[in-house]
């Protein structure tokens, strides 16, 4: 007989902390679930780590382990334990994350009572930033949305008032913060291959017919130090891969959107889609891994042509230069126009 819930540990390095983030599920006061992790080719011993602890759990079949053949990335990894998932629902947990007790309690009885696609959780906890929790006092609240609900509310299902939902970040895009119902997700495709967890996000609350927020706090999230997301890779090479990936992404988010009804003869919400999309992006990766502090270096000039030229062909020098310009002048880098103009378009020559 299938679990009432699956929950998924994505793990990659995760030794230090994923015996906390087990045991927080372990410990729960709902206790009809399976615990899947898939590990992202980690070399920290994780799975070992594991295997050494959880014997019993995994003889059993309430945790089950799988390791990825190739790192995946992140959001490959996730969608990997989606298709992992035997429950009914299914949540993602962090590997160096944790629910509080009642989680699993309060987000199943909520979905049944409402006969919910999406419970999703309004607020969480914060960890201190060494990632240490002794207390749960240590923790503070945290609401990623403008507005703060105080009970459980279903969301209207008018698709322009999910849309405003989305384009505003009404909803936080994260996929961790939900618990989905298995047959929702698998029937609409709803992965986060594409654009992290925000396009999942988009069509997750345009397709269900019943969106479900809470006001309970379910989730820790640890504020690690050695987190993935703290972890920066500045190379140029990183720089044109995000923005060829960050392109292909985008052509193929405009192919899904016309599959849907909301979107398809309405070219202003696509497009607002796009920017939105890339906005949000866009923050994410440029300016919080502050490639420009330096300004428009001949590694990033080389790196931003290589990707634009792939994609405009000859047409490619002004789209590049925008991009270079609106970068470089949020770090007050602003470049000298007329040596930029003049640069011909193969030199690697600093501006």
């Amino acid at each position: 007989m299938n679990p009432k819930i699956s929950v998924l540990i994505p793990m990659y390095n995760r030794k230090r902390w994923i015996g906390a983030c087990v045991d927080s599920v372990l410990n729960q006061t709902f206790q009809d679930f399976e615990i899947i992790v898939r590990d992202n080719c980690s070399t920290d011993g994780s799975v070992e780590f594991l295997q050494e602890n959880y014997g019993k759990q995994i003889s059993t079949g309430k945790l089950k382990i799988f390791r990825n053949p190739e790192n995946l990335g992140e959001t490959g990894n996730i969608s990997a334990l989606i298709k992992d998932a035997t429950g009914n629902y299914l949540t993602v947990l962090h590997s160096d994350d944790l629910f509080l007790p009642h989680a699993l309690q309060h987000l199943y009885e909520v979905a049944e009572k409402t006969n919910a696609d999406v419970v999703h959780q309004s607020l969480l906890l914060i960890s201190p930033k060494s990632g240490i929790i002794n207390d749960i006092k240590d923790c503070k609240p945290l609401c990623y949305e403008p507005n703060i609900i105080n009970q459980v509310t279903m969301l209207p299902d008018d698709p322009l008032y999910r849309f405003k939902e989305w384009i505003t970040g009404s909803t936080c895009y994260d996929i961790q913060y939900n618990l989905f119902s298995s047959k929702f997700i698998w029937i609409n495709n709803i992965n986060v291959t594409l654009g992290h967890s925000m396009f999942a996000a988009l069509r997750w609350l345009m397709l269900a017919k019943v969106v479900v927020k809470t006001p309970v706090i379910c989730y820790i999230r640890r504020d690690a130090p050695d987190s993935q997301s703290n972890k920066f890779d500045v190379s140029p090479e990183i720089i044109e891969k995000f923005i060829c990936g960050h392109i292909d992404t985008m052509r193929k988010i405009d192919n899904q959107l016309l599959e849907m009804e909301f979107f398809k003869n309405n070219e202003p919400f696509r497009y607002m889609v796009n920017s939105r999309f890339w906005i949000v992006d866009d923050n994410f990766e440029f300016y919080r891994r502050q490639f420009y502090k330096n300004g428009i270096t001949p590694d990033i000039y080389q790196a931003v042509s290589n990707a634009f030229k792939k994609y405009f062909g000859d047409d490619y020098f002004l789209p590049m230069f925008l991009f270079n310009w609106i970068h470089a002048v949020a770090f007050n880098k602003r470049p000298d126009i007329i040596n930029f103009v003049n640069t011909p378009p193969d030199s690697t020559k600093m501006i």
